[in-house]
């Protein structure tokens, strides 16, 4: 079944309820007791938006908090690196093979390769980097980290790691986070397979492996079993969260809520 049809049958059967809940109550015999139970819960479910409003208020302040605060440390960390005072030219070639621009080419011996900034995003590829990988290699990093910089991901990366910071309570956030990053990693891989096809690809991964993406960058490396399955063209599993997941969640957020008015009736006692 496809995404849209599955769609269609989940609304379907939602509509079905909903319809057979109200037929119901409409032919009970005792609707009078039953609409009276209703009233009772839309003033419970009215008490709960008046203590679950100021926690999203105080949640939306902090995440906005979070991401200038990973940024910007991002920002000056990056601003820190020493820049190579000459670009090397078989990555000055490689840009205009791949029409990649807006690369800066740092004085570093480690092979490295990220995207960084969050409304201008700008690539970082290291000396060692380009003296390690040939050239249609160097291509596929290119491509790679353009699609990064396209989609704005060191700042959707930030976003997200943040709310799962400040939601911590709310584990799916984390795990949504981290498929985040695995489908971005696929999704520049796939921009590169277009390109350059899997043999480049594959010699990249193997030459370098997972580097670790400071916070506020995407960088190439990680989830590598994925990124080769996908080379190789392996079926990708599926990832969906498991219902012990959701139930924690839920947990945390009705837990989040009870503690919200808690401090909310100790403050108006105090008061």
């Amino acid at each position: 079944m496809s995404e849209q049809r599955r769609q269609r049958a989940v609304l379907a059967g939602l509509s079905l309820g909903i319809l057979t809940c109200f037929g119901g109550l409409l032919l009970c015999p005792h609707r009078a007791e039953c609409f009276g139970a209703l009233t009772q819960l839309d003033a419970r479910v009215a008490a709960g938006i008046g203590i679950g409003l100021p926690l999203a208020i105080a949640s939306v302040f902090a995440w906005m908090g979070r991401i200038v605060w990973v940024l910007t440390r991002a920002s000056v960390r990056t601003r820190a690196l020493p820049i190579s005072g000459h670009m090397p030219d078989a990555l000055r070639v490689a840009m205009a093979r791949t029409g990649v621009n807006c690369v800066t080419c740092l004085a570093a011996d480690s092979p490295a390769a990220f995207c960084a900034g969050a409304f201008r995003p700008r690539l970082f590829v290291s000396d060692g980097l380009v003296r390690r990988l040939g050239p249609d290699e160097l291509d596929v990093v290119l491509l790679h980290e353009r699609e990064h910089a396209r989609r704005y991901e060191p700042l959707v990366r930030a976003a997200l790691d943040s709310a799962a910071q400040v939601l911590f309570y709310v584990p799916l956030i984390r795990w949504f986070s981290r498929h985040h990053v695995e489908d971005s990693e696929l999704h520049a891989d796939r921009a590169a397979l277009e390109r350059k096809g899997p043999h480049p690809v594959a010699a990249a991964l193997w030459a370098l492996g997972d580097i670790a993406a400071a916070q506020g960058s995407a960088a190439f490396g990680g989830v590598a079993g994925l990124r080769v399955a996908q080379v190789l063209g392996d079926p990708l599993p599926a990832r969906t969260p498991g219902l012990s997941l959701v139930a924690i969640s839920g947990m945390g957020v009705y837990f989040a809520l009870q503690a919200a008015s808690c401090l909310g009736q100790a403050g108006q006692h105090l008061v």
